[in-house]
């Protein structure tokens, strides 16, 4: 089977995600809840009875926002706001904003006074996460979005239901997990834009379909290989929040690139971990948090994310390194300098571009990833 049919459902859930939902909330009866990129515990979401909804971006007039944010605010925050404004939400019942940044901490007050849902609360992640103390202050936060969820839901969350549901998240995120290795193996098989077009749509899709179809697009693509290298192509490493604008993934194609290795929130950093399954389900999915890969705004001691980038660099043996920063998000451009540091010691020649949601000059991006791409001289695997 051709796998393009198979990817048009998450290209239309993306460009269209109020669609796929309603209908979802038709045929369900049941509510959605959204979230702020990425840490939120959709588990428990989806083990209340609510369809987790990422908010990943979308066509939102700027402006809306700019008369609540200051302009260097990220522009992601700005987006996701003005799509609320612009009612481009109004399918959510629900919204969990995880505390990433000193903007996502002040926002939650912020959305409840200009444009409130039923159910909305933040998640206060713990941001010291090498102390001891920090699992146990995790756990305790878990619960306390558990208990908010069930206050919503109007009934407690069975346990067994939340395992069904870890077990079908750690499905997934093991089946997109496959899907990357492939096109790690051979960008021919699948471009960068498919891929993380999977990545993306299964955010704002019932996980249930997302896995059937990620199941046939698996098959069709191990039935398709033969295990060789189809032709030469350069391997980059992006590395950034938040990947956007996707034409970034188009311009590397075409120039004979292909993206093997992120870090990105709305990237492999989603789909990394998984959960264990034990009877301590709250504990298990601390443990999954605590073990994500390090980012701007999570960073553990033991793993900095500098060492981290470039180990990953050597390991999938990139040739470059895309550094895809969002203006004014200062956790990014706080760590740039060492990342890049790194990156030199390892001898990986590395660019920073920066990018705004909606706003991106794709002209001057191309003009720099194609000398980008040129000084690597069209190196091969």
């Amino acid at each position: 089977m051709d796998i393009t049919n198979l990817i048009e459902p998450f290209e239309n859930a993306l460009k269209n995600p109020a669609t796929e939902v309603r209908q979802w909330k038709s045929e369900q009866r049941r509510r959605v809840v959204g979230f702020l990129m990425t840490d939120v515990p959709e588990e428990l979401i989806h083990a209340a009875g609510f369809l987790p909804y990422g908010i990943t971006g979308g066509d939102a007039e700027m402006e809306m926002a700019e008369t609540h944010l200051q302009p260097w605010v990220c522009s992601y925050v700005r987006n996701s706001l003005s799509l609320a404004l612009g009612r481009k939400l109004e399918f959510l019942d629900g919204l969990i904003i995880p505390h990433t940044c000193d903007t996502t901490r002040m926002l939650l007050d912020l959305w409840k006074h200009i444009r409130p849902f039923p159910y909305m609360e933040d998640y206060r992640l713990p941001r010291q996460i090498d102390r001891p103390s920090a699992g146990n202050y995790l756990i305790k936060e878990l619960e306390r979005i558990k208990y908010g969820l069930e206050q919503f839901a109007g009934e407690p969350i069975d346990p067994d239901t939340l395992k069904q549901s870890i077990i079908l998240y750690n499905h997934n995120r093991g089946l997109l997990r496959r899907i990357v290795d492939i096109h790690a193996q051979d960008p021919t098989m699948i471009s960068s834009r498919e891929l993380y077009t999977l990545i993306n749509g299964a955010m704002v899709m019932p996980r249930e379909r997302v896995n059937e179809l990620l199941i046939q697009i698996e098959e069709s693509l191990d039935k398709s290989s033969n295990h060789e290298v189809n032709g030469k192509f350069l391997r980059l490493l992006l590395s950034g929040t938040l990947l956007e604008p996707f034409e970034i993934l188009d311009l590397i194609d075409s120039c004979g690139g292909a993206v093997i290795g992120d870090d990105f929130q709305n990237g492999y950093r989603y789909i990394e971990t998984d959960v264990l399954v034990r009877d301590d389900i709250i504990e298990a999915l601390a443990g999954r948090q605590l073990k994500r890969i390090p980012s701007a705004a999570f960073d553990i001691k033991d793993r900095p994310r500098r060492k981290y980038l470039a180990d990953l660099a050597e390991e999938k043996k990139a040739h470059g390194v895309i550094f895809l920063h969002q203006s004014f998000c200062e956790p990014e451009n706080f760590d740039y300098y060492d990342n890049l540091q790194a990156m030199k010691s390892a001898g990986i020649p590395a660019i920073r571009l920066e990018t705004q949601f909606g706003r991106s000059a794709l002209g001057q991006m191309r003009t720099r990833i194609q000398a980008f791409m040129e000084m690597l001289g069209g190196g091969s695997q």
